[in-house]
């Protein structure tokens, strides 16, 4: 969303700004103070998304580690889907990307699995304490990930897939974090 300052004119692209931004960051802050020991964020494709948010919730005085949300590319009409759905911000030419990509699934796929990987690195980089895939019972494109980024091998990527299909039964990665606190 975009904000045009009354008293400057300068305009500014915001993140989760709405009118109730303020209400509901003091009631993720009331959340924690409660005893919430983490929070997972919605979905985001934008790396600078989720380091702002971070940067926010300190702000308001919330310390525990915001654990990032990541929707896996599969297809490319699930991502017209799911950012419509989800009003979420892209980096510039993404959509393009994205579209370019779209020759066949199993392309789509692998630009997924490019694009997440990047993305992933560079909020690690930015201090997240681990992540939190939003998978849709679809391994392929959390596993090539996971292998991208070297969090698992290929022997262990090899275990999780038997065949061309997703979802042929659950596939976790609980317990793979960074060790660090964001």
């Amino acid at each position: 969303r975009t904000v045009k300052d009354e008293e400057t004119g300068k305009v500014t692209v915001m993140v989760c700004r709405d009118a109730k931004y303020k209400v509901e960051m003091e009631y993720l802050k009331a959340k924690v103070d409660a005893g919430a020991q983490f929070v997972i964020t919605q979905m985001f494709l934008d790396a600078q998304v989720y380091l702002n948010f971070v940067k926010e919730c300190r702000a308001y005085g919330i310390e525990v580690p915001i654990v990032p949300g990541i929707m896996c590319l599969n297809t490319f009409g699930g991502l017209q889907r799911m950012t419509s759905l989800c009003k979420t911000r892209l980096p510039e030419g993404f959509m393009e990307e994205a579209k370019a990509a779209n020759t066949s699934d199993d392309d789509f796929k692998l630009w997924g699995v490019k694009a997440g990987v990047a993305m992933c690195k560079e909020i690690l980089a930015g201090g997240a304490p681990g992540l939190h895939f939003y998978t849709l019972n679809l391994e392929k494109v959390v596993v090539g990930t996971l292998l991208g980024l070297g969090l698992v091998t290929a022997e262990q990527a090899a275990a999780c897939s038997t065949g061309d299909a997703d979802a042929k039964f659950m596939v976790s990665a609980q317990g793979i974090t960074t060790g660090a606190k964001s």
